[in-house]
């Protein structure tokens, strides 16, 4: 009968530290998890009080804080207006008279990678599309309906020329690779803001900034935008049109607003013989793109 009883208060015993064990186990774990949801509420209250005087705006964050909220800093794209100038790389028209093969267009580091070239296209670009308007070519030199193709160009004309070729890589293996730069033909002397055109992006701007703000522009919304006027050669300001949106009417608004009473004046273009003549430029601004 003993036995049987101490045997009985062993097992009760057994149990009995399996059990405090266990709950103290949770216990412990409880507490981790406590602990680590008070530091990151911690962390998340000292960013909280250094952000929400520099903004109203309220943004949800993390699964675990679904009722929390954190305020962030409107975005003002300081780097909003990208650039303004011809639509594509400018080449002037004087230059492409002359052009008679690839050299005229890369340089010679550009070139002494190629190992074989595949085929040489130059396309011809209208609104903002290619045309059927090409011609190809196998080597650098370019063919007569290449040549035809190029002297047909003038001033604001845009084109592609695009290169495919074989390029040995680090360890002597040949790959496919492509190049395709995008041209416009300039004048031989450009239009010229006379403040100059770090002030002309500095005035677009900073003027344009209440409108941004007003708009509540969403980085992920945003699209890159083309804003094209001609300068005449009066100097004048004409035919401001915008060629893409930023996806924020108020903003574009603004913009077209902007360039169309741009203070300051510009210096009018000219061509080979000195005569003033018109010029297209665009101004790139929103999301960095194409």
């Amino acid at each position: 009968m003993k036995k049987r009883i101490i045997i009985f208060v062993a097992v009760l015993i057994t149990l009995c530290l399996t059990v405090f064990g266990v709950l103290e186990r949770k216990d412990l774990k409880s507490e981790s998890t406590e602990a680590s949801i008070i530091k990151a509420i911690a962390l998340n209250t000292t960013f909280e009080e250094k952000v929400t005087k520099e903004s109203n705006i309220e943004t949800t964050i993390g699964s675990i804080f679904k009722k929390d909220s954190i305020k962030v800093k409107p975005e003002i794209f300081e780097d909003f207006i990208y650039d303004v100038g011809p639509r594509f790389a400018p080449m002037k028209k004087s230059a492409i008279e002359k052009a008679t093969s690839l050299e005229d267009f890369f340089t010679w580091e550009e070139l002494r990678v190629i190992s074989e070239i595949k085929f040489i296209e130059i396309i011809i670009i209208e609104n903002e599309r290619q045309t059927p308007k090409r011609a190809i070519s196998y080597t650098k030199t370019f063919t007569d309906a290449q040549l035809k193709l190029i002297q047909s160009f003038d001033y604001t004309s845009h084109f592609n020329i695009r290169v495919e070729y074989l390029e040995k890589n680090s360890v002597g293996k040949l790959e496919h690779k492509f190049n395709s730069p995008h041209i416009t033909i300039v004048p031989e002397k450009q239009t010229e803001y006379v403040n100059g055109k770090d002030e002309l992006k500095k005035y677009l701007r900073e003027n344009s900034r209440e409108a941004r703000i007003k708009a509540n522009v969403d980085p992920m919304k945003l699209q890159p935008a083309k804003l094209y006027f001609t300068v005449t050669k009066e100097g004048n300001i004409e035919n401001v049109k915008l060629d893409r949106t930023s996806n924020y009417p108020l903003v574009d608004k603004t913009m077209i607003e902007l360039i169309k009473n741009l203070p300051g004046n510009w210096k009018p273009a000219e061509n080979a013989k000195g005569n003033k003549m018109n010029q297209e430029q665009v101004v790139t601004f929103g999301l960095m793109g194409c």
